[in-house]
């Protein structure tokens, strides 16, 4: 099964259904004080959150979703079927799951008296309709190939107005998750609609989430409403707003000012309002990789021992220091999976600085005065600090690194191949959900996420295969701790550090950790924030 994947964020791309299953996300606060205020808060009934936007969604509906944005709106106005991570499953629309031992059948119970937001039932119908219209070619929806097993087709069977079989055509032991990332869409919505993405009735989306769509302002300002029969009970929150400001100014100002109440924020600003009472903050981990990718066009970067080399020749800890104030912030990076995917290791090749094994490769690969052209997002001073880090490191190896920055559409046009690359080197990061075999699409030949064209070993591709149909828990576990080691002993990619999230947050806010923080939509249900009713 390919899987593919959507742009989410500046400089990452996720698998869209399993992207909130990325492990227990760990919040800090930032003093224990407020932990034990938390315990003692008083839930206010009502009032109106206001988030902070960069820009516009681009379109209210989970099948087709291409920024951070646009993925966080929809997770209010959508209910996920389930959500897994390593530790547990959370049920949403659905009741249970259960799996036959063969693991070819599969038995989904939606829960009683569910609804949409216009009142009308959400029934085992409306799934088979959603799961038949991410099927249908003609929609063009990017996780269609998430319900293809190998290329063949489920079967889906109604059992009756809330249960549904699902036969597999062969074993895929990731499918469990797949299916519960689903946000199923109204059938009675979108029932003989010829092109969906362009449906006017994604204007004012009827979704069954905690909250329902009030009003769009584009340019300024998106309203939503709390979903009195959500399934999980009335929210706190009597609405959500998504303010757009695009400048980081003025969004702190707005912060500050108590004209927005939560907003991401940079280290700089973490610990200043970690140290003011005025404020909460919360770290989590982003479940991302973020890395330098190599483009296997250029010659020279086939050759593993000058992959090995560079990987050699940077030094990760000024690496890090160029972008974080404190090393301590950071999560260095080893493994190609974050460290919640199942069956992570760090037991891989580490590359620890080694200038002398750096020159012995180069000399190994006869490979001289070569020049490669680094590219990253134009105006990011991040990307600029790394890019001098990587300049000044490989110059020692007789690496002459050039530099090239490109505007955010024209980057992921050359990132996905839909117009010719003009770099070698390139800073990146992916987010795919907590089964490995969610990342095969990287690193498979022909995968659907093999942007730089690597062309792994006929053996690797055949373990990835064989690893997504493995019943034995232990077997599949050793599969893919082999898969990463060979990966970072072929030096496929640069890791650098794994992303964590740094949120502030109102100090009249509550429900913080029963919203629970996670990646790209910061909070996965929320229902569960209020204010707090002093």
């Amino acid at each position: 099964m390919k899987k593919k994947t959507l742009l989410c964020g500046l400089l990452a791309v996720v698998c869209s259904l399993s992207l909130i299953a990325c492990g227990k996300s760990t919040s800090s606060k930032n003093t224990s004080a407020q932990s034990t205020a938390a315990k003692e808060e008083k839930i206010k009934d009502g009032g109106t959150m206001v988030f902070s936007a960069g820009s516009d969604p681009t379109l209210l509906n989970p099948f087709y979703q291409n920024n951070r944005i646009t993925f966080t709106v929809n997770n209010a106005l959508y209910s996920p079927l389930y959500i897994m991570d390593k530790n547990e499953t959370r049920y949403y629309l659905a009741k249970s799951i259960k799996e036959s031992s063969d693991k070819l059948t599969y038995t989904l119970k939606l829960k009683d008296n569910l609804k949409w937001h216009d009142g009308k039932k959400i029934t085992a119908d409306d799934i088979i309709f959603s799961i038949n219209t991410i099927l249908d070619k003609k929609q063009n929806i990017g996780d269609r190939e998430s319900f293809l097993i190998d290329g063949k087709q489920i079967q889906m069977k109604k059992l009756d107005n809330v249960t549904l079989e699902i036969k597999l055509p062969q074993v895929y032991i990731p499918f469990k998750a797949v299916l519960g990332g689903l946000r199923p869409i109204p059938k009675h919505i979108f029932e003989g609609e010829s092109d969906i993405a362009k449906s006017p009735k994604n204007n004012e989306p009827i979704g069954s989430g905690p909250f329902k769509f009030k009003e769009w302002k584009k340019g300024e300002y998106l309203t939503l409403e709390r979903f009195n029969d959500y399934f999980d009970g009335k929210p706190h929150l009597e609405k959500i707003v998504y303010r757009i400001l695009s400048d980081k100014n003025s969004k702190s100002i707005a912060f500050e000012n108590g004209e927005i109440n939560t907003t991401y924020v940079g280290e700089k600003n973490f610990n200043k309002y970690s140290k003011d009472q005025n404020f909460k903050t919360y770290k989590f981990d982003e479940c991302m990789p973020n890395y330098i990718m190599f483009n296997y066009e250029n010659k020279n970067l086939q050759k593993k021992e000058v992959r090995q080399a560079i990987s050699y020749a940077i030094n990760k800890q000024d690496l890090l220091k160029s972008v974080f104030e404190s090393i301590n912030n950071a999560k260095p990076a080893y493994s190609v999976f974050p460290s919640s995917t199942l069956y992570y290791t760090d037991k891989v090749e580490h590359y620890d600085y080694n200038l002398a094994k750096a020159k012995e490769l180069m000399k190994k690969s006869n490979t001289k005065n070569i020049t490669l052209k680094f590219a990253y997002i134009a105006g990011s001073q991040n990307d600029i600090n790394q890019f001098n880090v990587v300049k000044a490191n490989l110059k020692e190896i007789g690496i002459d690194v050039k530099p090239v920055a490109l505007e955010q559409q024209a980057y992921f046009s050359q990132l996905f191949g839909e117009t010719k690359k003009t770099f070698d080197m390139v800073l990146n990061a992916y987010v795919c959900g907590t089964d490995p075999d969610a990342y095969s699409g990287l690193f498979v030949k022909g995968g659907s996420m093999n942007w730089n064209s690597y062309s792994s070993n006929p053996e690797l591709d055949e373990l990835w295969k064989k690893a997504s149909v493995e019943k034995d828990t232990n077997k599949r576990k050793e599969m893919y701790e082999t898969i990463q080691k060979k990966l970072a002993e072929e030096a496929v990619q640069y890791n650098i550090d794994y992303s964590t999230s740094m949120i502030a947050v109102n100090g009249n806010i509550g429900g913080v950790e029963q919203a629970k923080t996670v990646p790209i939509y910061m909070f996965e249900d929320l229902s569960k924030l209020y204010y707090v009713d002093k």
